[in-house]
């Protein structure tokens, strides 16, 4: 069962159709424009842009043919490109992956290119876009489909998180304790695919937050702002996260890898990287801000994969059956039905 949650910092926002920007030249085109290939060729243009939503999309161009289906896309900055190419190129999407490339070869790109003008993106069907009678569902999963574990949840990824941020990784063990029928208050998603991180609701996690906000709301207008030159892969940082409609919020948040000026960032609190600009993080290296451990983990859902939208700040109840064969701290989750 799928409901809204209680007031909270992780919130989802009502999103709204995207309008597709033209095409602003046609000549030699900047590593800032990707190819994406291998793609669905049931996907839509909308979908396409909430994949790729956190990078800046200026415009964006699917094609298909009784073949195939691939698109292009021009991002907000070179660094924007290099980002999503890096990190979503063998990404799944419906079962596929993805192929991301820069396009940096005009006659390529003018030969499958069919117009200079871009439509509006294809609007959804409610029945495709997960939404029906106002209620939010998931779809049914394709057992013969595996879907790849996000690199955000992969025990390697956040061995090396966990040991930077808080000198250790016990939590990684800690994480498969909890049992039985629970409810989670979901922080972050991938779209299509089973997996999420969701906060456990209990008297722990309810105290836990209550502490760590405090602390975080109290001590924030006096930390510095960190220089450029400070930003390096591995610093502790307090970084404003996206929480929906509310804005933004202060968190906990790790330096993956600084690019240009902006940095991809890990908030460790939501399960979610995302890109900052660099003068916009401040500094928390004290221990006193990481003596809580993080408040979201890692789950997958024992049937069906969520949809295109954002549904942050929602409840899903039901019951937990064990970790997962691949990676032990990743439980599984079989949604509450009726």
């Amino acid at each position: 069962m799928l409901r809204n949650g209680p007031e909270n910092p992780c919130s989802p926002g009502s999103k709204k159709l995207v309008k597709a920007n033209p095409l602003k030249h046609a000549g030699l085109l900047k590593k800032k424009e990707i190819f994406v290939g291998n793609l669905p060729q049931d996907i839509k243009e909308e979908e396409i842009a909430f994949l790729f939503k956190d990078f800046g999309i200026k415009s964006l161009k699917k094609h298909s043919n009784h073949f195939k289906s691939f698109a292009f896309l021009e991002l907000i900055s070179p660094e924007a490109a290099e980002r999503a190419v890096r990190l979503f190129n063998g990404y799944l999407v419906k079962g596929r992956p993805m192929s991301i490339a820069f396009m940096e070869n005009r006659r390529t790109y003018e030969g499958l290119k069919t117009s200079h003008q871009m439509p509006d993106l294809e609007e959804i069907p409610a029945e495709e876009y997960g939404v029906t009678n106002g209620a939010i569902h998931i779809a049914p999963v394709n057992k013969r489909i595996f879907y790849a574990v996000p690199m955000e949840m992969r025990s390697s990824f956040l061995f090396h998180v966990l040991s930077g941020c808080f000198g250790d990784a016990k939590w990684l063990r800690s994480v498969v304790d909890v049992a039985g029928e629970v409810g989670l208050l979901v922080t972050d998603t991938f779209p299509l695919m089973p997996y999420f991180w969701a906060i456990v609701l209990n008297e722990e996690s309810y105290k836990s937050m209550e502490k760590l906000f405090t602390t975080l709301a109290e001590a924030e207008s006096s930390l510095p702002f960190l220089a450029k030159e400070e930003v390096q892969r591995g610093s502790r940082c307090l970084g404003q996260c996206d929480i929906g409609d509310e804005g933004s919020a202060w968190n906990r948040c790790w330096v993956l890898d600084p690019v240009g000026d902006l940095a991809v960032v890990f908030f460790v609190d939501f399960g979610r990287c995302t890109t900052l600009p660099l003068n916009s993080l401040r500094k928390l290296d004290e221990e006193r801000f990481w003596e809580i451990c993080p408040l979201a983990q890692p789950f997958m859902l024992e049937e069906g994969v969520f949809p295109p939208q954002v549904i942050r700040r929602q409840i899903l109840e039901g019951t937990l059956k064990g970790p997962t064969p691949w990676e032990p701290h990743i439980l599984r989750f079989a949604v509450k039905t009726g």
